[in-house]
């Protein structure tokens, strides 16, 4: 008998037969052994030489969904791969590479393969030959695992929302841009995209709105690029953008205005339709000596000039930008520890009735009492207003001060007619305006008609507009007079002037300045008396001016020809002076 057939016999037996012992022995290590195999996570086989299936598990056959023909010992590795084939999940890849590694490998060395199958699959097989020649294989399904570790390289690379790349996947491109301008002095840029009021559009129409925005938004960028430019969400409403390869400035400004066109269709959602705007701060790396690590800080510049000067723009970097963000970080710092310390203070310009010639009211107008400077205008610190809390701050710090005057007038017996305080886009924006007025009126105890609040065409009919309208309509129910400010330097056409509860037309002062607009006074004021609404002429400084509107029959003027702002404690002598007794 040879050695390979040879058994272990029971020792204690006389003739040298198996005992039953020994025949218990080996039954339960059958039963191990075809427990261990039954129940393997992964597949196994075990194959012959002659390349000849000897055994496999259940794993195995369910793997490849053989038949019992297929997993009788004997069949041949072709067969089975042949049943792969034919069954639409026979190898695609990885095959030639396994084999000719795995004819190459000793007993007791494993190698480890990987086949690509035409049903998606990915099975990872390690391959350990025997000492007679055979070898002895798992296989494990491991498509779960790459598809796996394929999503966290997505999440580690790209934005979920939208699927452009992230901050990391920026920088990476970013990188590569620099180290490439860095050897070869190629040319490319950096443009930096912030949604305009983003946070607005969240708070009144909800995420899933503000969502479907920035979906819109990741396909507008897409369509105004380049394929070879890295478009990617940095987070929240901000998006950026590298160019490389660029041969000019245009190349850099071309796309820009494709994406400005594209930003000019509304975007549709849940029944609605809104449209949206966007502030690119540009920074191009075309000096070779510049350090190309400085252009992201550029672009940011950019991004800042573009938002701190109204936004809805675009703004290219130019040198002189680092000193102006400098001055405007530095006031902004300063209005803040102003507010804090009590410095803002409202003085109050007299509105004069031209019928009555009696003083109709005052406009409150926001003074800054500057420890070194003086008292400031709201000139000297429109920075501020263009910064969402410090306007917020600033509008609170107005109507608290006007309603405490008022209210202070009222008891001293000061006949000051009404108070217009102007009125922000940010305080429109975070919905609860009318709200708060009503409130701080009930507290102050003012009754609504003694308040006019003023707002800007640009206000009524920039973004939000449905919200401006919901707003002034509640303050309107109440009693508050509207006054449309600026009229005519906007946008506000008739059709919207009937939309809006709107009391006061104010004409601005450069067309009462200029005598080459007198027709477009005249025709406001007509507009303002058909429609039943009273209208007011700003900055009347000289005699024919006043007469001169007095003629068109405008209902009221204001301007340093009656008196400049002035502070609360000149009020009531001013009206006193002017045939208004208490």
């Amino acid at each position: 008998m040879s050695s390979s057939n040879v058994v272990t016999l029971d020792r204690h037996h006389p003739h040298g037969r198996p005992g039953e012992s020994e025949r218990a022995r080996l039954a339960g290590q059958i039963h191990l052994l075809s427990a261990a195999l039954n129940n393997m996570p992964h597949g196994l086989c075990m194959v012959d030489a002659d390349a000849r299936l000897i055994l496999c598990n259940p794993a195995f056959t369910a793997m490849y969904r053989l038949t019992p023909a297929l997993t009788a010992p004997g069949t041949s590795r072709e067969a089975i791969l042949e049943h792969g084939f034919s069954s639409g999940q026979g190898p695609i890849s990885g095959v030639s590479e396994y084999l000719a590694r795995s004819a190459e490998a000793q007993p007791g060395q494993s190698i480890i393969g990987e086949l690509a199958l035409a049903d998606g699959r990915t099975i990872r097989i390690s391959h350990t030959p025997i000492e007679d020649g055979g070898y002895v294989a798992t296989h494990e399904d491991i498509t779960d695992r790459i598809a796996a570790s394929a999503k966290i390289e997505f999440l580690a690379y790209r934005d979920t929302l939208t699927g452009l790349p992230n901050r990391t996947e920026f920088q990476r491109s970013f990188d590569a841009a620099v180290e490439a301008a860095e050897r070869t002095g190629e040319m490319f840029g950096v443009i930096m995209i912030d949604v305009d009021h983003f946070k607005d559009i969240n708070d009144t129409l909800g995420h899933d709105a503000g969502d479907a925005l920035l979906l819109n938004l990741a396909r507008t960028l897409g369509k105004a690029f380049r394929r070879g430019d890295t478009v990617s969400r940095l987070g929240g409403d901000e998006f950026a953008v590298v160019l490389r390869g660029l041969n000019g400035p245009e190349d850099l400004l071309r796309p820009i205005e494709v994406l400005q066109s594209h930003l000019r269709k509304p975007v549709e959602h849940a029944g609605r339709s809104f449209t949206i705007s966007a502030s690119l701060g540009a920074a191009i790396h075309d000096d070779p000596d510049a350090d190309p690590l400085h252009l992201l800080k550029n672009a940011d510049v950019a991004l800042y000039e573009a938002k701190s000067g109204g936004r809805n723009r675009c703004v290219v970097f130019k040198p002189s930008m680092r000193t102006q963000v400098e001055q405007r970080i530095e006031l902004l710092r300063e209005v803040r520890l102003a507010i804090a310390q009590g410095e803002f203070d409202l003085y109050y310009q007299p509105v004069v009735d031209l019928e009555a010639n009696e003083v109709a009211g005052f406009e409150a107008l926001m003074r800054w009492r500057h420890p070194e400077q003086g008292v400031l205008p709201p000139a000297a610190f429109m920075a501020a207003f263009e910064d969402t809390d410090l306007a917020l701050q600033l509008g609170e710090v107005a109507f608290e001060r006007a309603l405490g005057q008022m209210r202070a007038w009222m008891d001293e017996g000061v006949e000051f007619g009404r108070v217009a305080v102007n009125i922000s886009s940010e305080q429109f924006r975070t919905g609860r305006l009318a709200k708060d007025i009503a409130e701080k009126l009930a507290a102050w105890n003012v009754p609504a008609d003694r308040l006019t609040i003023e707002v800007t065409e640009n206000v009524y009919m920039g973004w939000g507009a449905d919200v401006v309208a919901e707003t002034v309509c509640a303050l309107h129910a109440t009693g508050v007079l509207i006054a449309l400010d600026d009229f005519g330097t906007g946008y506000a056409s008739l059709a919207n002037l009937r939309q809006f509860p709107v009391d006061r037309l104010k004409i601005d002062k450069s067309f009462v300045q200029n005598a080459e607009d007198d027709a477009i006074v005249r025709a406001v004021i007509n507009l303002g008396a058909s429609m039943g609404m009273k209208v007011v002429a700003e900055g009347v400084e000289r005699p024919d001016q006043l007469a001169a509107l007095s003629a068109y029959g405008c209902d009221q003027v204001q301007g340093y020809h009656f008196a400049r702002p002035m502070p609360a404690g000149e009020v009531a002598g001013f009206v006193r002076g002017f045939g208004l007794s208490s």
